[in-house]
């Protein structure tokens, strides 16, 4: 049974973990380092998230706001594998070997976000559990 059923759930779920994340005054500019943008973009059911660190902030997209914008890196994956993803349960190199999460574009850009990964990892294990999505 998939977590998300439709692209308003999904949304609904994301989005303010996004949005969080852009706001957070440790994780933002960690993201902000990176200096690029990533398109996640989710299938079954399909959503658009664009985190641009291209500015010398972040700013997040979403929507057709997020299908528009330029990308340097996008990431497709599944809803519930992105759920996952953010989690800290599905390990990004063994996802892309199995082609769980698909790359465009230079996965060397997709690097230096790998810092921010832990602590956005833990902010999404807490915002899971308060918005009582599955943490299996």
């Amino acid at each position: 049974m998939a977590i998300f059923a439709t692209t308003e759930d999904l949304y609904a779920a994301l989005l303010p973990f996004y949005e969080d994340l852009v706001a957070d005054p440790k994780i933002g500019p960690m993201f902000a380092g990176a200096s690029t943008s990533f398109r996640i973009r989710h299938n079954d059911p399909e959503a658009v998230f664009v985190l641009d660190a291209t500015g010398g902030g972040l700013t997040l997209l979403h929507g057709s706001g997020a299908e528009a914008a330029e990308a340097e890196v996008e990431l497709l994956m599944s809803g519930d594998d992105g759920h996952k993803f953010w989690l800290g349960k599905l390990n990004l190199p063994m996802a892309m070997a199995r082609k769980k999460i698909k790359i465009d574009g230079g996965v060397t850009k997709l690097l230096g976000i790998v810092p921010a990964l832990q602590p956005a990892y833990a902010m999404y294990q807490a915002y899971a559990e308060k918005a009582n999505l599955p943490l299996g």
